[in-house]
């Protein structure tokens, strides 16, 4: 069968170039879904966050486009209504999928979806919170739900705590939400002892502790809290790094505050990385501040991989699978933090592989999943 036989999917989601836990999800499920039977087209409001993978989507059959849209937060979304109206109206799509934890983005994409004529909408909430979350923002998504949903045809959700937070009461309480889990190539993370030694001697850390944490650097991502903690961990033991893989607009920042704590030396900031899972191999224990998530992909992939996590209570409890997962209240103070990712690191590794297939998180699973959801819209079946 032609590529341009194939029935295609416009996914969207609003990332500004960095390559995160939603475009990572995305992507895996591409490689992932039968694609002589359904096709995935990417769209960005501005710059794609695909650009480190374009090679590779363009080679599959897959289309990326980008809309170009600037300026502050609410010319952005009124911009947002009106350039991916006119896309939509000259493009021949049956199914948008709309990807985001934002639930103004997913609004204004809905709404200019169903004015386009879009048969399909689906709203696909990847979040549960917004860290600058004041009492009339959540007044204005209390009355704006309904509307939400009505623009809709789908709702999707990687967590109950996701579900809550974007969908109405009613709708959760009546299963109209379905939860999408955050699916990965298992076999990708499994530990490795050989690639860890390798990598520890290349990177020069063979006699360190590595404290790892993956995620873009936005304010709900909490690396000033993370910094802190570390600084503590450091003081009780100057055997410690900092591993910090991801890029965004507050790294800058906190590479200040690495200056102004004197933790230059044993911080490292790696940028964003292709294989990540080569440096799971390098953690002993993985930390995740997060003042809010919807499910972080990352906390699964690590896993795997059986390193202990410290993770703050405001994620999801959905996210534990392996035994040495710990959740820590963010009024703790970084002190207490420092101490509980200190005494995680004592119940090493965990061997959980097939707990976590058996959780239904295995891409294929969740891929094939997609793909019969699709299916139904397209032929009614």
């Amino acid at each position: 069968m032609k590529t341009d036989e194939v029935p295609r999917i416009l996914q969207l989601n609003s990332g500004s170039g960095d390559f995160g836990g939603v475009s990572s999800f995305l992507y895996n499920v591409y490689t992932h879904i039968d694609r002589d039977k359904i096709q995935f087209d990417f769209i960005s409001p501005n710059i794609t966050t695909y650009g480190i993978h374009r090679e590779e989507i363009e080679n599959m059959g897959g289309r990326i486009y980008e809309l170009g849209i600037t300026g502050n937060i609410l010319t952005r979304k009124l911009k947002l209504y009106r350039e991916l109206k006119k896309f939509l109206n000259n493009h021949d799509y049956r199914i948008i999928h709309i990807n985001s934890g934002n639930f103004f983005f997913n609004l204004f994409a809905v709404s200019a979806a169903k004015k386009a004529g879009i048969e399909f909408r689906i709203v696909h909430s990847h979040n549960a919170g917004d860290t600058n979350h004041s009492i009339f923002k959540r007044i204005l998504f209390n009355i704006l739900k309904p509307s939400l949903e009505k623009k809709a045809t789908e709702l999707y959700a990687c967590s109950e705590k996701a579900a809550q937070y974007m969908f109405t009461k009613k709708s959760n309480e009546n299963r109209k939400v379905s939860i999408i889990k955050n699916g990965i190539q298992i076999e990708r993370f499994v530990f490795d002892a050989q690639v860890r030694e390798q990598l520890k001697n290349d990177l020069r850390i063979n006699d360190k502790i590595v404290i790892g944490h993956v995620g873009r650097f936005l304010e709900q991502k909490n690396h000033e809290f993370l910094i802190k903690i570390f600084a503590e961990i450091h003081k009780e033991n100057n055997n410690t790094v900092l591993f910090l893989f991801g890029s965004g607009e507050k790294q800058e920042k906190i590479q200040q505050l690495v200056k102004e704590e004197e933790l230059e030396d044993c911080v490292r900031f790696m940028g964003v990385i292709g294989d990540i899972e080569k440096m799971y191999q390098i953690m002993d224990v993985f930390v995740m501040p997060s003042f809010h998530e919807g499910l972080p992909v990352t906390c699964i992939e690590v896993q795997v991989n059986g390193m202990p996590c410290v993770l703050s209570d405001s994620i999801t409890s959905e996210v534990k699978i392996n035994e040495n997962v710990l959740f820590v209240s963010l009024k703790e103070s970084p002190q207490f933090w420092a101490h509980k990712v200190l005494s995680a690191l004592e119940s090493g590794r965990a061997d959980n592989c097939d707990k976590i297939e058996n959780s239904g998180y295995s891409i294929d699973s969740v891929a094939k999943n997609l793909r019969d959801r699709y299916f139904v819209m397209l032929n009614g079946r």
